[in-house]
């Protein structure tokens, strides 16, 4: 039920489309709380992506979710959270970095350093050579405007696998 769509749960309520909206919305509000509670281990201290707490992290925001996504996050020159942007879709086998939008959304932020990760909805938690090639690219696009990318983690599941400890980044 936490990665339904608001149209699934509509359905999984049994009820009218009004007290079926309703649910939903009361469902997608306590995601959004749930998503802040757990938010709050990146905040006020330097974050660092091997920390169990991290992947901890990650696993709650990309573990469950069946279509592949993509997360930004942005942090200071500190490695202190700044904010977020989570990309929904894309192709099953593959993803998609918006390289524009991920380098607009650095400067308005003043991001100093970029953490990358997503899912894998099959179960398998190693990085594809799409994945790969894709990482590459941003590393050299983020570092000709002197930004960090700090690592690429891929969440299948309960498991986080590190880019950087693979030394792919």
């Amino acid at each position: 039920m936490y990665s339904a769509s608001v149209e699934a749960l509509c359905d999984a309520t049994g009820a009218g489309p009004r007290a079926g909206s309703k649910v939903a919305a009361a469902i997608v509000g306590a995601r959004r709380l749930a998503e802040a509670a757990t938010r709050e281990v990146l905040l006020g201290q330097a974050t660092d992506t091997n920390t169990l707490a991290f992947r901890q992290y990650l696993v709650s925001r990309l573990g469950s979710r069946r279509e592949e996504c993509v997360m930004l996050l942005f942090f200071t020159g500190e490695r202190l959270y700044i904010a977020e942007d989570l990309y929904v879709g894309g192709k099953r086998a593959e993803i998609r970095i918006p390289l524009r939008r991920t380098v607009r959304r650095a400067f308005d932020l003043d991001a100093r350093r970029i953490v990358v990760a997503h899912n894998h909805p099959s179960g398998v938690p190693q990085p594809s050579a799409s994945d790969i090639a894709a990482t590459t690219r941003l590393c050299a696009v983020l570092e000709a405007l002197e930004i960090t990318l700090d690592d690429h983690c891929v969440v299948s599941g309960n498991s986080v696998v590190s880019m950087r400890a693979m030394r792919l980044v």
